[in-house]
C-alpha cells in the first residue's frame, strides 16, 4: 500500500505465527488492481505505464517465521520494483506455503545481503523465480535475433546460504540466467530431496570449498561450477 513510502526508517522486520498473513508487503498498484481499479502509474487512456520504485534504503535484516498463510513476501506487478539495498540478513521458517523468496529484478538490489537461511517452505520450488512479466515471446525473440550473451546475476556479499527442509526445491533458480556468488564460503543443503540443480545457468563460487548435506560435506573446489557438485551428491 501507499504506507510503504513511510517506511524509510525501517530497519527490521520480524513477523511469526500471525495466522491468515498471505503477504508481507503489497503495493498499492497490485491492492488497486484486486479491487479492480487501475490504481497509480497505470494510465488505461493512453495504454502506458510508468515504473512506481519502492525502496527501503535502510532495511538490514527481515525474520519470518511460522507463517502458515504466507504466499508473497513482495507482492507487485510489472509496475512496481522493489529495492533493498542495505538489506544484510534474511531468515524465514516454517512458511508453508510460500513458493519463492525474490524475484529476477530483485537481485541487483541485494547488494549488501550476507546470510539467507531458509527452513521448512514445504511448497518452495526456487529461491529466485524470473519475474512475470518476462514472457515467452520475449526469450524467442531474443533467440531469433541471435543474442547469446546470458544475463549474470550477482549477490556480491552473500557469504552463507542455507536450504533446510525444502521437500519441493528444485533449484535455487530455474531461470536461464548465470549465477556469480564472489563471496559464498558456507552452503548447507539437507532434506531437499527433489533438487536437480542449483540453477540453470552456471554459477561461480571461487570461495566455496564445500558443501554441508545429509550425506556430509562435499568438496566443491575445482568443479567447474556449483550445478557439477549437486549433481555427484545426487548421485551418491
Amino acid at each position: 500500500s501507499s504506507e510503504l513510502l513511510q517506511l524509510q526508517k525501517l530497519e527490521k522486520i520480524h513477523v511469526s505465527c500471525c495466522d491468515g498473513v498471505e503477504e508481507v508487503f503489497e503495493t498499492a498498484l497490485e491492492a488497486a488492481g484486486r479491487n479492480g481499479n487501475s490504481g497509480i502509474g497505470f494510465d488505461e487512456s493512453s495504454q502506458t505505464t510508468t515504473t512506481t520504485l519502492v525502496n527501503l534504503p535502510n532495511l538490514r535484516e527481515m525474520k519470518l517465521w511460522g507463517l502458515d498463510c504466507l504466499r508473497y513476501i513482495w507482492k507487485s506487478n510489472q509496475w512496481t520494483a522493489f529495492e533493498f539495498l542495505n538489506l544484510t540478513r534474511v531468515v524465514i521458517y516454517d512458511c508453508k506455503r510460500l513458493e519463492h523468496v525474490f524475484t529476477s529484478s530483485m537481485v541487483g538490489s541485494l547488494l549488501q545481503l550476507q546470510e539467507l537461511h531458509i527452513s521448512g517452505c514445504d511448497n518452495m520450488e526456487e529461491v529466485i523465480v524470473k519475474d512475470a512479466d518476462v514472457s515467452v515471446e520475449e526469450d524467442k525473440e531474443k533467440e531469433s535475433d541471435g543474442k547469446t550473451n546470458k544475463e549474470i546475476l550477482a549477490l556480491p556479499s552473500l557469504k552463507s546460504l542455507k536450504l533446510e527442509r525444502l521437500p519441493c526445491l528444485e533449484g535455487f533458480s530455474l531461470g536461464k540466467e548465470d549465477f556469480s556468488f564472489p563471496l559464498l564460503d558456507t552452503l548447507s543443503i539437507s532434506r531437499c530431496p527433489a533438487i536437480t540443480t542449483f540453477t540453470e545457468g552456471n554459477s561461480a563460487t571461487p570461495q566455496l570449498k564445500e558443501i554441508d548435506t545429509d550425506f556430509g560435506s562435499f568438496y566443491a573446489a575445482g568443479e567447474k561450477d556449483i550445478n557439477s557438485s549437486i549433481i555427484k551428491i545426487k548421485q551418491q
